[in-house]
């Protein structure tokens, strides 16, 4: 079972529902994987959606030759306000907002690093780390995650 091929299964699902798949999570358990969607919406995506894509899934999934065989436990979810992002065009909305970053690779002794992001340009990344620009390559970081600035959602929430 491939990210890909779930993610061919799932979307057509998960447009049905008038949301996008925002990424996929295959974890391997003890005893079985867990197909873990997280789900978006232009106004978000509410815990009804969830609950509907879930169970159009299930049945979806069901019937699919290639999961057939396999026990698993399927989750749906929004992002949330601190979502991790699963490819570098996701990124677009995003310019900046400040992100952590876990790097595949050591750079200068560091693989967590925290920074705004300033521009994303096919898989180039460019991150303000202090008073260091830092560009990377999508696929160098293994966890990028938005950090919500809680201070500015209790500002537009009065």
């Amino acid at each position: 079972m491939r990210i890909e091929e779930i993610e061919n299964t799932i979307t057509p699902v998960v447009e049905s529902h008038g949301c996008v798949l925002w990424g996929v999570e295959l974890l391997r358990g003890k005893r079985r994987p867990t197909i873990r969607a997280y789900i978006d919406a232009i106004a978000g995506a509410t815990i009804d959606d969830c609950e509907k894509v879930a169970q159009d899934l299930n049945y979806e999934l069901a019937i699919n030759d290639s999961f057939i065989d396999q026990d698993y436990v399927l989750e749906v979810s929004t992002p949330g306000i601190d979502r991790k992002f699963f490819k570098a065009e996701q990124l677009a909305l995003f310019i900046a907002e400040e992100f952590t970053l876990k790097l595949r690779e050591s750079l200068d002794g560091k693989k967590t690093l925290t920074g705004k992001l300033v521009n994303v340009q096919d898989n180039e990344i460019v991150f303000n780390c202090g008073n260091e620009k830092l560009n990377l390559n999508f696929l160098d970081i293994d966890l990028c995650r938005l950090k919500p600035n809680f201070d500015e959602l209790m500002r537009v929430n009065k």
